[in-house]
């Protein structure tokens, strides 16, 4: 008996180690930004299961084909611009709001003498 017991448990085990990855990658969620540089024109994807879906749409919602993107899976995508660079910008993730958009102004930053958080958006709206 307690070699049946030990058995089913290390079945129920092993069985949980295995679906444990399925159940959080089923879980995952992914947002884009898209910016076009020539146009000032960006548009966002949010709430995908697939990072080329977020894309795809923020792709489409931009509707340049200069459009830069980049994304996210479970957290947030920022998108800062410079006003006084025309074309100039920056984007990042972060796992809060503020993060990311703090991340974002960092990018642009880097580049350009100013930044101005445009969109940030999470990748559960």
């Amino acid at each position: 008996m307690r070699n049946l017991t030990r058995g089913i448990l290390l079945i129920v085990f092993t069985f949980a180690l295995g679906l444990a990855p399925i159940l959080q990658a089923a879980g995952d969620r992914y947002a884009a930004v898209a910016y076009s540089p020539k146009t000032g024109r960006w548009g966002y994807g949010a709430n995908y299961a697939t990072k080329s879906e977020a894309i795809a749409r923020a792709r489409r919602e931009c509707g340049r084909s200069d459009a830069r993107t980049n994304w996210c899976k479970n957290a947030w995508i920022a998108l800062a611009i410079s006003d006084e660079s025309p074309g100039g910008w920056g984007s990042a993730w972060g796992e809060t709001a503020d993060a990311a958009r703090a991340a974002a102004r960092r990018e642009c930053l880097a580049r350009n003498p100013d930044a101005r958080v445009i969109v940030c958006v999470s990748a559960y709206e």
